[in-house]
């Protein structure tokens, strides 16, 4: 017989293993050729001798026994393929590495194959020992599957088969969460981790309890909120029942304008807007201007830092002032009046005493101050000190100038926080008043409704009685009387809201019913959203969202027309645009009759 070649052999000190994949995968393919070619010849020389044996009619026990070598050829034929498609596995698992050891049991197989294949050449048969050893030197397709399949599992990192079981896949779940779900992964373990990560988005295809949760939230919505108060923010239109230039042309009638102004503290006011009292002043040609919430105290008109006494005599130089403090509380209360300063040979104009006994100093006159449309009056200052009324519309000047001025109310229990000054004309009085407020917590609800607003109406009256004129106070009152000097009449928190409340509101109705006036409520009886204040904090000023807090409230008798009087009011309004604070001035024309 034909004898083959020996396989290649390692070096000396070097195994498969240490050779370079591609060539390690080289030689495993040439001891498969050369155990191939082995087989081959000795099933060529099997038939050959058993052809011969034919021939001689020789039956030798010996030479048919070697007939059923075919099989064995066969089977060694297989197992060629086997070990074919196992070194293409190993060739597809070696080539992602760049050097992998084989096992040891893998490199005593080639090992045991390359003695296998020697003893062959050697006696032309396998021997029965070795057949039964082959199934553990040789891997079914079965058995490399299985192999594949636990090598997969030991690797966990890896990509998961599309074959494996459901136990597997959701084993594998739990371990990992974060990894990738694998195809054949079941609807129950879907929804289980639906459930496990609740803050995932829901499935386009919600179970059934979902369903029917999402319908019943549906049918509920929020209800809105009914609108329990009325909102009303439109400014209507007024119409003006007077007109100052057309009364000075005529004879015999001046008009005598107030303003009121709460302006929050007026320190901060004159730093915010310097220039607004005297803009105002011009503007309106004003012979009155009453602040409330002046929130200062007597040393501050002086303070070298604060400069205030300066400051008003530079802008209000044609007025005196007249100051009333907070003595119980500092940067509290307080108010401030301001007239025009007039001169007559006979009344008591600038020099006009105050409670203290003390005589205001004569200055410039506004007119000669401003240098506005009444600057021809102050020119003619000459003829005014002379008595001659021609810059007043034929009005004498000691109907216009003040008599006295008392920064107190004449009540201990209420002077202590500098809330009133009030001014004696000579047809009638004028009290600027700055009304206590009731308190977030409506602490001093009962104070300001039973003792405040009665002492007040009290005052008035002993006023108008004993003096024998009428009455107006003014002012910052610190209540809306009724839904037209509300925005939002009717919500809840107003009847526990300072200003708003029943008892003040009463309280107020009484001083009315005492035979007193809201003059801008009987002029603009129809008068919607004219609003005096507004709430800064919530920015409720531009869309007029506010209260109606500053009043001017007069005696019935100059009110109406009659013989013999000689003061009448004629309009009153608001100046909303004039900005500064969170109130806006509030204006009052009274004519002045010779």
């Amino acid at each position: 017989a034909h004898s083959p070649s020996p396989p290649p052999t390692l070096q000396p000190g070097r195994n498969s293993c240490d050779i370079h994949p591609s060539r390690s995968v080289a030689l495993q393919i040439l001891e498969t050729m050369s155990r191939r070619s082995s087989r081959a010849s000795s099933v060529a020389a099997a038939r050959r001798i058993s052809d011969a044996a034919k021939d001689d009619g020789d039956d030798a026990p010996s030479e048919n026994e070697s007939i059923p070598e075919k099989p064995g050829a066969l089977k060694g034929a297989e197992k060629a393929k086997g070990d074919d498609v196992t070194i293409k596995a190993t060739k597809k698992k070696a080539a992602p590495k760049k050097k992998k050891k084989a096992p040891p049991k893998k490199r005593a197989a080639i090992e045991k194959g390359k003695t296998k294949s020697v003893s062959d050449d050697e006696d032309g048969s396998e021997p029965e020992p070795k057949k039964k050893a082959a199934p553990k030197k040789r891997k079914s397709k079965s058995a490399s599957d299985d192999e594949s399949s636990t090598k997969k599992k030991a690797a966990p990192k890896k990509r998961k088969s599309k074959s494996s079981s459901d136990d597997e896949s959701s084993a594998k779940k739990k371990a990992a969460p974060k990894k990738r779900k694998s195809k054949g992964s079941s609807d129950d373990e879907s929804s289980a981790k639906k459930r496990a990560a609740p803050k995932k988005r829901k499935s386009k295809s919600p179970s059934d309890d979902e369903v029917s949760t999402t319908a019943i939230k549906t049918k509920s919505p929020k209800k809105k909120k009914a609108a329990d108060h009325q909102r009303w923010t439109e400014r209507t239109p007024l119409t003006r029942h007077w007109d100052p230039e057309e009364a000075m042309a005529s004879t015999g009638s001046y008009t005598f304008t107030v303003i009121s102004w709460n302006v929050a503290g007026l320190r901060a006011f004159v730093k915010k807007r310097p220039d607004a009292l005297r803009d105002l002043a011009a503007k309106y040609q004003a012979d009155v201007i009453c602040l409330q919430e002046t929130k200062l105290q007597e040393g501050h008109l002086d303070d070298p830092k604060l400069k205030l006494r300066e400051h008003f005599e530079e802008k209000l130089g044609g007025y005196e002032g007249h100051w009333s403090y907070s003595l119980e509380k500092k940067g509290y209360s307080g108010t401030a009046m301001f007239i025009k300063k007039r001169r007559s040979d006979g009344g008591a104009g600038a020099g006009a005493k105050a409670k203290d006994g003390k005589k205001g100093k004569k200055q410039a006159t506004l007119g000669a101050f401003f240098g506005s449309s009444k600057a021809a009056e102050g020119e003619n200052d000459a003829s005014a000190e002379e008595g001659d009324g021609a810059s007043t519309g034929d009005v004498p000047i000691s109907h216009l100038a003040p008599i006295k001025v008392d920064t107190e109310l004449g009540l201990p229990a209420h002077d202590g926080e500098g809330r009133t000054i009030t001014a004696e004309f000579p047809l009638f009085y004028l009290t600027n008043v700055y009304v206590p407020n009731s308190g977030q917590k409506l602490d001093r609800l009962g104070y300001r409704t039973e003792q405040w607003d009665a002492d007040l109406l009290e005052r008035m009256q002993r006023l108008e009685k004993d003096g024998n004129k009428p009455v107006i106070w003014l002012g910052d009152l610190n209540v809306a009387h009724n839904e037209k000097d509300t925005w939002n009449e009717g919500a809840k928190h107003l009847a526990k809201s300072a200003g708003t409340t029943p008892e003040e509101r009463e309280s107020f109705e009484r001083q009315l019913g005492a035979g007193y006036v809201d003059a801008f409520r009987r002029l603009h009886p129809e008068g919607r959203g004219h609003y005096s204040y507004w709430s800064q904090r919530a920015g409720n000023r531009e869309p007029n969202k506010g209260l109606r807090l500053d009043y001017f409230v007069c005696s019935e008798g100059l009110m109406e027309d009659g013989d013999g009087r000689r003061a009448r009011v004629r309009d009153s309004y608001m100046v909303p645009e004039e900005l500064g604070s969170d109130h806006c001035p509030i204006v009052l024309e009274i004519e002045i009759k010779r």
